[in-house]
C-alpha cells in the first residue's frame, strides 16, 4: 500500500480507478463496509482501490469551535485504512480552496479531473461540496454526466442504531468504551507520548506514566479504566486514570497509566493505550492512603477481568 499527500502529488496510476471518499475518523464498522465494497468493485473491474481522505476534519477549518475531537490521529487513521487492503491512500489538504468548491466543481475538478474515477464508493450519509450542498441524490444524478459508477453503502446497524463517528465520540465521552469497541470493531486506542508528571503515583506506591495525547484527540470520560498496551513487543495490562486528581486539588486534566509488571523508563515513548472497560467514575478521597486502598481494589478487579 502506498500513501500520498496532496492532490498535486496524485500519481498517474491512480487515474481511472475506484475511489472511496470520506474523512473516515475511527475507521469503524461503517467505514469498513465502504472499503469492502470498494475492494469488491475494484477487484471486479481490475483497477486500483484508492481511499481518498483529508488531513483534517472540514469543521476544523470552517467552524473551529464546533469541530469534533478525533477518534484517531492521522497516523492511526492511515494505519487502520491500510489494514483494510486498499491499494493506495490519497490524503488531500482540506484548505479554503477545497472548501469553496461547489458540488459540481468538486466532481469536475477532483473526482473527474484529478482521479478520472470510473467508480465512486461512499456511505449513505455522504455530503460534499461548499456548505455540504452535495448529497447522495445529487451524486446519483451527476454520476452519468461525469462518467463514473456510484456505489452507496448503507449504514451498519449495531444495537439498534447506525454506526457513525458522531455516535462513537458520544459513547467514549460518556466512558462507555465497551460499546465503543463494538462500534469500532476493536478497542478504542488513545495514542500519546509519555512525559514527566507530578510523580504523585509514586508517593502512594503506584507509579504511573503520564500520557500527553495528541492535540484534538478524543479523551474518555473521567474515571478509571482497565487498559492494555504494548511495550517492546510485549503486551501489558494496566489501569488508566483520566481526571483532575481532586484528592490532590489538581485542576489540570491528566491521563495516567499504571502498567502492571513493568518498571522501565518510558519517558519520550509513544504508547497506544487500548481502553477495555470503565471500572468507576472519578472519586474524591479524604487522604492519599484512602486513594491507595481504592487503587488496590481497582487492581484486583482489573487482574481478575483481564485474565
Amino acid at each position: 500500500m502506498e500513501v500520498f499527500h496532496g492532490l498535486e502529488n496524485l500519481p498517474q496510476s491512480f487515474k481511472g480507478g475506484a475511489i472511496a471518499i470520506g474523512f473516515f475518523d475511527g475507521v469503524h464498522w461503517g467505514h469498513r463496509a465502504i472499503f469492502d465494497r470498494l475492494l469488491d468493485v475494484a477487484r471486479g473491474a481490475g483497477v486500483n482501490a484508492v481511499a481518498f481522505t483529508f488531513d483534517r476534519h472540514p469543521a476544523e477549518l470552517l467552524a473551529p469551535k464546533a469541530a469534533p475531537p478525533y477518534i484517531t490521529t492521522l497516523p492511526q487513521r492511515i494505519e487502520l485504512i491500510g489494514q483494510t487492503g486498499v491499494d493506495h491512500i490519497l490524503i488531500a489538504e482540506f484548505d479554503s480552496k477545497l472548501a469553496r468548491l461547489t458540488p459540481r466543481e468538486f466532481l469536475r475538478e477532483i473526482v473527474s479531473g484529478c482521479f478520472s474515477a470510473r467508480y465512486v464508493v461512499v456511505g449513505s450519509n455522504f455530503r460534499f461540496g461548499r456548505d455540504r450542498e452535495g448529497d447522495i441524490r445529487y451524486l446519483s444524478v451527476a454520476a452519468s454526466e461525469y462518467g463514473f459508477e456510484l456505489s452507496v453503502v448503507p449504514s451498519v446497524i449495531i444495537e439498534g442504531a447506525p454506526v457513525s463517528s458522531t455516535r462513537i465520540r458520544l459513547v467514549i465521552s460518556r466512558g462507555d468504551v465497551e460499546l465503543a469497541s463494538k462500534l469500532l470493531s476493536r478497542w478504542f486506542v488513545l495514542r500519546g507520548t509519555v512525559v514527566p508528571g507530578d510523580r504523585v503515583g509514586r508517593t502512594i506506591g503506584f507509579p504511573t506514566a503520564n500520557i500527553q495525547a495528541e492535540p484534538r484527540q478524543l479523551i474518555p470520560a473521567h474515571g478509571v479504566y482497565t487498559i492494555q498496551t504494548d511495550i517492546g513487543g510485549s503486551t501489558y495490562n494496566g489501569l488508566c486514570y483520566v481526571g483532575r486528581r481532586p484528592t490532590f486539588r489538581n485542576t489540570r486534566e491528566v491521563v495516567e497509566v499504571h502498567i502492571m509488571g513493568y518498571s522501565g523508563d518510558l519517558y519520550g515513548c509513544v504508547l497506544d493505550i487500548a481502553f477495555r472497560r470503565r471500572l468507576r467514575g472519578e472519586m474524591v478521597f479524604e487522604s492519599p492512603s484512602e486513594l491507595a486502598e481504592q487503587i488496590r481494589r481497582d487492581m484486583q478487579r482489573a487482574m481478575s477481568e483481564l485474565k
